[in-house]
């Protein structure tokens, strides 16, 4: 499917972000953990949080509709052991519900073998230093190559886990509480760190024990053995990865755009973009609930944007329109997201005409004039929400293909931008 995007000038309206997806696929395996009946509130509509439900499911959990908010679901579940229904889980290409199931798969009653099938696009993302976490834990690991199959118990003990994403240090902790012993956990130059916090939150939350140090670039857990989670009534908060489009385009066109729904208390890290904004010069006024930002001269900046990977994207096309020169340094797990974010943005803006350099871990973009282009989206959500940004500010007609990659986390992201008197569509 193609994206068709036209020059657009002025955009204007209110827009409810989303659910945050990092929190809803927490929400829903912490509640699949559990004994007794959760209730989530505001779960949003993506094909990643359709994946997780349905693992839930598979896993055994009951899962029902209510009618207390939007998209309100009621989980009730047996706990620890897991009870599956079936013994090969389908967790497409979700990044996070794939790593965060699979120590989950050596909790489930009697050791049972079971398996995980995966995305094609799931199948090319790193996994190999995970399945190693597991066997160092205890667990068997049968198969190591698609389909995954895995054979607990996750009896616990030691590992040094592979910092290149927060997802395999959150996948251990989020589970690590059910082993048969403590589990000590050693990080080394994590990547991400914000989403790992989210899962610590949880943990706090949850009255999960554990302890955390730091030493330079290592980072120390300690969770003891024999705790439980606790059943939820959860809301979860608006996304600020899907939201980080609207506010940019907030900084770059005319009008007024009021994204409502985002929690600035919430520890989602992408919620940084509203002081990059600030910091390139954009005002940015936050209500309760809701944020505005007003379009102003924008200056390039220098960023360490590794606590930031799925901004990276957004901040490229952000730069194109900065006056001297953005610097999106530190952020070499871009490359092994849904695909090769810097490699994606470098490629799509430089077809466009912007003047974009590729760096090993970041981007250099500097002030350009954008005319319109055929270019590939990747099957990338980040890359086409952003490109689609980028098109709306061209000169001309942007086409952008593999645009069905927009229903990964955001199926209405079209009808949203149409709803602000944004020119797209799609073919």
């Amino acid at each position: 499917m193609n994206l068709h995007v036209q020059t657009s000038s002025e955009l204007q309206g209110t827009l409810r972000i989303p659910g945050s997806k990092s929190q809803s696929v927490r929400a829903l395996l912490v509640a699949c953990l559990t004994k007794g009946v959760s209730t989530i509130h505001f779960l949003p509509e993506s094909e990643d949080v359709t994946v997780a439900l349905g693992v839930c499911r598979d896993l055994g959990t009951t899962v029902n509709k209510a009618d207390c908010h939007e998209n309100c679901v009621h989980i009730e579940s047996v706990g620890v052991p897991l009870h599956p229904l079936k013994d090969t889980l389908w967790t497409g290409n979700s990044g996070v519900t794939t790593r965060f199931v699979l120590p989950m798969l050596a909790l489930v009653e009697g050791a049972k073998t079971m398996r995980i099938e995966a995305g094609a696009q799931m199948k090319k993302r790193p996994l190999e230093s995970l399945l190693k976490n597991l066997i160092d834990l205890g667990c068997t690991v049968e198969s190591s190559t698609w389909p995954l199959a895995i054979r607990g118990p996750l009896k616990g003990g030691t590992t040094k886990v592979n910092g290149l994403t927060s997802q395999f240090i959150s996948a251990l902790l989020l589970s690590g509480c059910h082993a048969e012993k403590d589990l000590d956990l050693t990080v080394e130059n994590l990547n991400e760190r914000p989403y790992m916090e989210l899962t610590l939150d949880w943990l706090r939350t949850q009255g999960i024990l554990f302890t955390h140090t730091r030493e330079e670039n290592s980072d120390h857990f300690h969770l003891p053995a024999g705790q439980n989670h606790s059943p939820i009534d959860y809301t979860v908060p608006g996304d600020f990865s899907s939201a980080s489009t609207f506010l940019a385009a907030g900084a770059l066109f005319s009008g007024n755009i009021q994204l409502e729904g985002l929690d600035s208390n919430d520890l989602q890290g992408d919620r940084r973009l509203l002081s990059i904004l600030k910091e390139m010069g954009a005002e940015v006024e936050r209500n309760k609930g809701s944020v505005f930002v007003k379009k102003t001269a924008l200056q390039g900046i220098t960023l360490d944007a590794n606590d930031v990977p799925d901004l990276v994207p957004t901040l490229a096309v952000l730069g194109t329109q900065a006056e001297g020169e953005t610097r999106i340094l530190n952020v070499p797990q871009a490359r092994v997201k849904e695909t090769d974010r810097l490699h994606s943005m470098t490629e799509g803006l430089r077809k466009m005409g912007a003047d974009i350099e590729e760096l090993a871990d970041g981007l250099i973009v500097r002030r350009s004039s954008l005319h319109g282009a055929e270019v590939q989206g990747f099957d990338d959500h980040r890359t086409i929400m952003a490109l689609s940004l980028a098109g709306l500010l061209a000169d001309g007609k942007t086409v952008i293909d593999t645009a069905e990659g927009l229903n990964k986390t955001y199926p209405r992201f079209v009808e949203d931008f149409k709803s602000l008197n944004a020119s797209l569509h799609f073919d």
